[in-house]
């Protein structure tokens, strides 16, 4: 059986290399993908992981993505609502090759005249996305080169090196790669030398880059997967504690109940007997993905309810 290679492709079907999307985020776990992406978290709040950043979103703020750069997404607690763009390379490299090497250095831009004015040519551009006008292609391309154009003008960036390019491309397809393979085996037993022969490296090197990516160890990472799926089979269902760890690659009840103790503060059995039901302790680097991706047709209808400077969003 090959390997299953979980680089992020982004389908671009409406438009060729852009894609807009509104999306209800719960968890992303880390990961990268080829495209620039801007968003606006229209509704709500939610954690931002970017390298080893760990940014606070509001509603309202915008936030930027480079290419290859690994990001992971964690929802809060209530509803919120994300309006991506993701721009493919050769959107805007055809007019300065240069940008093909592009790193924004803002990752959020929450305030001031850069803030309003960019919030009203994304969301004018979304409403033209996904309506069915003429000619939209056009003037959505229009409103995109402008964006691109204010963040270039109004914001600081660099023109990386090829190098540094590849090295980020490589970073970003290795995590994926080693990710979707923890995701797939975690019931099992594994081990930093697994992820080793995996990517053909030695295990010194693949736990130095496991920490890198994600500022935490090989282990944590993969108990933070099992703990993931253990808390949800003990909140959703009457299994026995030992098929729990049976069913989430815990190698025993007492390691599981560390856990809990850990992100909750009782044991499991404690957990269950609790009326009100505890939260978990910080905000751990999602592990899961779990996301409601709207269809055009939703996507116009909700975007229909934001006008272009709501109160809540004049800063």
């Amino acid at each position: 059986m090959g390997k299953k290679e979980e680089f992020e492709i982004i389908q671009h079907t409406t438009m060729n290399y852009l894609e807009i999307f509104l999306v209800e985020m719960t968890a992303r776990s880390p990961h990268g993908h080829g495209d620039l992406e801007v968003g606006i978290l229209l509704e709500g709040d939610l954690t931002l992981f970017t390298e080893f950043k760990q940014l606070e979103l509001h509603a309202g703020d915008i936030y930027i993505i480079n290419r290859y750069q690994i990001h992971s997404f964690l929802n809060k607690g209530g509803q919120n609502q994300i309006l991506a763009f993701q721009i493919h390379p050769d959107f805007y490299r055809r007019i300065d090759y240069q940008l093909d090497l592009l790193r924004l250095d803002n990752s959020i831009i929450r305030s001031g005249e850069l803030h309003k004015s960019l919030y009203q040519t994304l969301l004018s551009c979304a409403a033209i996305y996904f309506s069915s006008s003429a000619h939209n292609a056009i003037k959505c391309s229009s409103l995109v080169l402008d964006a691109l154009y204010q963040l270039l003008t109004y914001t600081d960036y660099t023109i990386t090196s090829e190098q540094e390019s590849a090295t980020a491309k490589n970073n970003s397809k290795r995590l994926n790669r080693i990710t979707d393979y923890i995701s797939e085996h975690y019931r099992e037993h594994i081990s930093l030398q697994d992820i080793a022969g995996l990517e053909n490296i030695t295990t010194y090197h693949a736990s130095h880059f496991i920490t890198q990516m994600l500022g935490i160890s090989f282990q944590e990472y993969l108990n933070n997967i099992r703990f993931e799926h253990a808390f949800q089979l003990v909140d959703k269902s009457d299994l026995p504690i030992l098929d729990i760890c049976l069913e989430t690659g815990f190698s025993s009840s007492r390691y599981l109940n560390q856990m809990f103790i850990k992100k909750l503060g009782c044991s499991v059995k404690e957990y269950r007997k609790k009326q009100e039901k505890p939260h978990l302790i910080g905000a751990a680097l999602p592990t899961d993905n779990v996301q409601k991706r709207y269809s055009l047709e939703q996507a116009a209808f909700a975007l229909s309810r934001y006008t272009l400077f709501p109160k809540h969003f004049s800063k």
